[in-house]
């Protein structure tokens, strides 16, 4: 089996939301996207990287990916092939401007959740002691 060479928008559209290039969802890994382009998994993700998708990428940026992908999901239902493309397009576009403009400050973000764990617990102890 010859290599095929998907563009970006198809893997973005595999790897992320599970949009088959046939219009199916269901979500594959990078060993079953290797499979499909008689590729290995590594070249999978070399592929991501060099087109700034690579899964680090994304964490590190505020893109909301769990949300489209539950919406892409839903409509699936009701939508057609050719419809759900357009809606992953419109996806992609928002990816591909929000790509790289925002790193992420985990250790921010843990120190933020702490606290208000913190505060729930805090909270929590005052209610059962006047309880």
């Amino acid at each position: 089996m010859p290599k095929i060479t998907p563009d970006p928008f198809d893997m973005f559209c595999l790897y992320y939301l599970g949009l088959t290039p046939e219009g199916e969802v269901r979500f594959v890994n990078a060993n079953q996207i290797a499979k499909r382009f008689n590729w290995t998994a590594q070249a999978v993700l070399d592929f991501l990287r060099k087109h700034r998708m690579h899964p680090d990428a994304v964490l590190n940026t505020d893109f909301p990916l769990a949300r489209y992908q539950a919406d892409l999901q839903i409509a699936a239902v009701g939508e057609d092939a050719e419809t759900l493309r357009r809606r992953a397009e419109m996806i992609y576009e928002s990816f591909t401007q929000r790509s790289g403009r925002f790193k992420r400050d985990w250790l921010r973000e843990i120190e933020e959740e702490r606290a208000r764990d913190r505060e729930a617990e805090h909270e929590r102890r005052m209610r059962s002691k006047y309880s």
